[in-house]
């Protein structure tokens, strides 16, 4: 019974309604209280709902029924690192890699909050091992290539996002994120190519055609930078001002376009 309080409670959470998971939760807990799972999903649903001090209530009380249970010392530490307890909330999150260490998640994690306490090698050691452990999870990579952007270790980065995009082929961020640090390398025609590629996944979005208007422009390109920025206010009007900034930066570049971009012959000699 108590297990179908739980079953039910994770799919109300997962719908969003958090007051009615709280219930389901709190009836787990009237049922078998001793188990440490009932605790700590009724503590993540108050954690959710901003009711902290109610989360750790049940947080403690699942590791006085277990004081091995990872998940729990997972869920203490994102409550450490909610509220800038970044020392705890590293060792709490090394605890849960501890006890379950082939978690990548917990790894990711503990990478970031180390990373957001300067501890930028020990990050980067977290989220290698992260990739170990799920080789073909494009969001690890992601995160590990973000983080040498972050550290000016722009080609290690470049690596790293290649491999995200190659596993997540159809996620549009790590695509731009890889196209712009194709640009950083001056791989200005990959990254007019992944841009493409974003904007085939999502066409709607003028940040997008920004970008790829740019990078166009650092081309030369500056017929199809100003076709692109004309896209991006149409589809923005709100962002008008720049595009039209953006779009007379290359007026100058449209008399200098060149013939191949105008569908015209080769000048003679």
């Amino acid at each position: 019974m108590a297990a179908a309080c739980l079953s039910h409670g994770d799919t109300l959470a997962a719908e969003g309604r958090l007051q009615e998971a709280i219930d389901a939760y709190k009836q787990a807990v009237r049922l078998q209280g001793d188990n440490p799972e009932n605790h700590t999903r009724l503590g993540d649903a108050y954690l959710f709902a901003e009711e902290s001090s109610q989360a750790l209530t049940h947080y403690r009380r699942a590791l006085q029924a277990n004081p091995y249970h990872a998940d729990t010392h997972f869920s203490l530490a994102e409550v450490y690192r909610r509220f800038g307890k970044l020392k705890g909330a590293i060792t709490l999150y090394r605890k849960a890699v501890d006890l379950e260490p082939r978690n990548p998640f917990y790894r990711y994690r503990l990478a970031a909050a180390c990373h957001q306490s300067g501890k930028t090698e020990e990050a980067i050691r977290e989220l290698r091992e992260a990739i170990r452990l799920a080789p073909r999870d494009g969001f690890y990579r992601f995160w590990l290539g973000d983080l040498y952007l972050q550290c000016d270790r722009i080609v290690e980065g470049v690596v790293e996002l290649e491999e995200a995009v190659v596993n997540a082929p159809f996620d549009d961020y790590y695509c731009v994120r890889l196209a712009m640090a194709y640009a950083l390398v001056a791989r200005n025609e990959d990254a007019v190519v992944i841009f493409q590629r974003a904007i085939r996944l999502r066409p709607q979005s003028a940040t997008y055609h920004c970008l790829l208007a740019d990078a166009f422009a650092r081309m030369g390109f500056a017929l199809r930078a100003a076709l692109h920025y004309e896209i991006a206010g149409d589809l923005d009007p709100f962002d008008r001002e720049y595009v039209h900034r953006m779009r007379q930066r290359t007026v100058g570049g449209l008399a200098r376009a060149t013939r191949e971009e105008l569908g015209l012959s080769p000048a003679a000699d």
